[in-house]
């Protein structure tokens, strides 16, 4: 979740969910970039869904969380206020997103998904984001090439 918000991210994607990391905030970053974590031994960016999504409401969490995922050779963290859980979704329940919501802004939709809400008495919508389509594929390009020059300047520096 993100504020009031419920969306989904496809679980074949997530590696994992990291609920205590350390940001290093990085200036002038690419669009949509908050900062830098090392994981597992990977310098990996940490992806502000909220700027992306233009929510501007108070999270509703103090503990923020990180969604893993890999795409296009890079590892991420998306940023989220609350995982809420696995959800298995019948075919029949995923619907392809409206023609009218379509365009080059809202490409990261994948497909919105019908659950059933909490009380049981109606269904819920909720948007699937695409981590494959997040970004352009320039700028997937531009934050590799970017962390691999990072990657040496690190490995000259160790030495």
């Amino acid at each position: 979740s993100l504020g009031t918000q419920k969306y989904c991210m496809q679980l074949s994607k997530i590696y994992g969910i990291e609920q205590s990391y350390v940001l290093v905030p990085v200036p002038a970053a690419a669009e949509h970039i908050k900062g830098l974590i090392h994981m597992r031994g990977y310098l990996a960016p940490v992806y502000n869904l909220r700027e992306k999504l233009l929510i501007d409401e108070p999270s509703l969490s103090e503990q923020k969380q990180l969604l893993i995922s890999e795409t296009h050779d890079i590892f991420f963290g998306f940023e989220v206020d609350d995982v809420l859980g696995i959800q298995t979704v019948s075919e029949t329940d995923v619907m392809e997103i409206p023609i009218v919501v379509k365009s080059d802004e809202t490409d990261y939709l994948e497909s919105v998904i019908r659950v059933p809400s909490a009380d049981g008495t109606a269904s819920e919508i909720i948007l699937c984001i695409s981590v494959d389509h997040i970004m352009s594929e320039v700028d997937f390009e531009n934050i590799k090439r970017s962390l691999e020059e990072s990657g040496n300047e690190e490995e000259e520096m160790i030495r």
